[in-house]
């Protein structure tokens, strides 16, 4: 088998982690070499600026010890396996740099044999593409199992590193992932902050959750997040939801739709979390999922009357965030625009502020804007991420 053909199988393999290009059922990237039908393994990343970046994403190798329940990799499954050498890797992952078709390298694995034995391969696949000159973004797995020193060394050669902790709560992850331990995946979070702040290199760090594959609420998703951000050990969460492969009696049924719309909504309550300065405890209480049917900010300004109105011309930063339809740009701007004049309806609106969203809940020296608001009160709104 060559290296290209490997692809097929590893780059579709890699499909199901969103630990860098977050959501989406296709790769979205059709992208070819020399007559070469669509290439998978090259996905569309999405930057903090909005700018979305072709990344080859892709599985040193798909032949895996483990037996996760909800992983379509897991040892039992009859599927086609295969597996890079590290050169190869790195020569795939150099001609397509070469060439424009990828401006960064995602590189994850499933454990074949050892977990140290695996990351090792995953590193000299790494080290040959830095070694060959290669200094464009490159994001590595750290895998259940691997060496401190292993961790070390994927922080010194990585962008950005990532420990996927699959679920909140460590009794799901025991029965759907035997042999993989909460504790020491966090462990390696820990170890490689510590280890980027030693190199003088700000952590970056990710893992991922599954949405809807166990008890999980978004209660206990959201507070994992926050703590871990807290902590210091996660510059980002991604939200998976799961995505039925495998008939198994632990996981629920196959026939069961992908909870793509929660899992969005974590997506924008993580947003609140991480750029909004809200804390989970405001969001929801225990055992409490949010709803499908509006945004996460709306429903907590909904929940939260005695906040609201909050009055433009002098309200804090904060305060401005808090309103819905207003997001850090924005608010920034309200503030620098009140500095130099006197704020008014039509400026706002020209700012780029959402009246028909935000109007509801502010007022301007004092004043209502003259519409009927109500209904905002009393009945669902359009969806947005601020």
């Amino acid at each position: 088998m060559n290296p290209w053909e490997k692809l097929e199988i590893l780059g579709a393999a890699a499909s199901y982690d969103h630990s860098c290009t977050g959501t989406g059922l296709s790769p979205e990237a059709p992208l070819t070499l020399e007559g070469r039908r669509r290439l998978p393994g090259i996905y569309l990343a999405q930057t903090a600026s909005g700018r979305r970046l072709p990344l080859l994403k892709v599985l040193f190798t798909n032949r895996c010890r483990h037996r996760c329940a909800y992983c379509v990799n897991r040892a039992e499954n009859e599927i086609p396996r295969a597996a890079f050498e590290p050169r190869e890797l790195a020569e795939v992952a150099l001609e397509l740099f070469r060439r424009g078709l990828i401006k960064g390298v995602f590189l994850s694995s499933a454990v074949e044999g050892s977990a140290e034995g695996t990351m090792e391969r995953l590193l000299a696949a790494a080290k040959l593409l830095r070694n060959a000159g290669f200094r464009g973004y490159l994001h590595l797995k750290i895998l259940p199992g691997a060496a401190p020193e292993q961790v070390r060394e994927a922080v010194r050669l990585a962008t950005r590193v990532s420990a996927n902790l699959e679920f909140a709560r460590e009794k799901t992850l025991k029965r759907l992932a035997p042999g993989k331990e909460k504790r020491r995946l966090v462990a390696a979070l820990a170890l490689a902050r510590e280890a980027a702040l030693e190199a003088g290199k700000t952590p970056s760090l990710t893992t991922q959750v599954i949405v809807g594959a166990g008890p999980e609420t978004d209660y206990d998703l959201l507070r994992l997040a926050q703590n871990l951000y807290r902590n210091g050990l996660l510059s980002r969460m991604y939200f998976s939801a799961y995505l039925p492969v495998n008939p198994d009696p632990r996981l629920p049924p196959p026939e069961s739709p992908p909870p793509l719309r929660r899992e969005r909504r974590l997506y924008q309550a993580d947003y609140l979390l991480r750029l909004y300065g809200f804390r989970y405890e405001e969001l929801l209480s225990p055992g409490e999922n949010l709803p499908l049917h509006e945004d996460p900010k709306l429903f907590w300004a909904r929940r939260h009357p005695e906040f609201f109105p909050v009055e433009v011309s002098r309200a804090s930063y904060e305060e401005l965030l808090r309103v819905p339809g207003i997001g850090p740009r924005l608010a920034r701007r309200i503030i620098e625009a009140r500095r130099r004049s006197i704020l008014t309806w039509e400026g706002l609106k020209r700012a780029g502020v959402p009246l028909e969203r935000a109007a509801p809940f502010i007022t301007l020296y004092g004043r209502r804007r003259e519409r009927q608001l109500a209904f905002y009160f009393s009945s669902s709104a359009k969806v947005s991420h601020t």
